[in-house]
């Protein structure tokens, strides 16, 4: 480590994205290793969880983000601005490809806070992981049916943990908006889950 650089995994988000904007290439690296995991799984939701679809539009979203970093001017997080970029990328997928069915191969548990979502461990019961899978997978098909906004707007609150103010600048919308979509969500998920309850 240089002497005259602080160890850049302790640097603040907004320091590493100023760094970054001037050409710090071990910046943006750090600023990678620590948003890529979300920004992925986020267009892997958004995208019916096809991993390619999401990779190219996550790739595409990060090498526009390394361009457009000179002028980004902190105005929200680096992460909201981020996650703008992917929103709109995913879009641009999706509407160059067609929806396909839902294969339950291709549905994959989703990764929450809860150890619940981490799946099932090797000492749980098999009746428990079963019911969890089949938990998640109900979820992650329940989602799939949201219309795009509500979709984006749910992940990023509920998974993500984004503010309503970072949500409504990622979707280039009002606060208020993205309260609606989510109240709207929140309303069909917890019809269609209702077996779960």
């Amino acid at each position: 480590m240089h002497p005259d650089r602080p160890d850049l995994g302790e640097a603040s988000e907004a320091a590493l994205a100023r760094r970054a904007g001037l050409g710090d290439r071990a910046a943006y690296a750090e600023l990678f290793s620590r948003l890529f995991p979300g920004s992925f799984r986020f267009a892997l939701r958004m995208l019916d969880g096809d991993e390619a679809l999401a990779e190219d539009a996550v790739q595409e979203a990060w090498v526009k983000a390394w361009r457009k970093l000179p002028d980004f001017r902190g105005g929200s997080k680096f992460s909201t601005w981020l996650f703008s970029i992917v929103t709109r990328e995913a879009l641009d997928v999706r509407r160059r490809t067609r929806p396909l069915a839902v294969d339950n191969d291709l549905l994959e548990p989703l990764t929450q806070r809860s150890t619940l979502a981490q799946g099932p461990s090797s000492d749980t019961d098999p009746h428990q992981a079963l019911m969890a899978r089949e938990l998640w997978e109900n979820l992650t098909l329940a989602l799939s049916e949201l219309p795009w906004r509500q979709r984006a707007s749910w992940l990023l609150r509920e998974l993500e943990d984004f503010s309503y103010d970072d949500i409504a600048r990622v979707l280039d919308t009002t606060p208020t908006v993205v309260r609606g979509q989510l109240h709207r969500a929140r309303r069909t998920l917890a019809i269609r889950m209702e077996q779960w309850r």
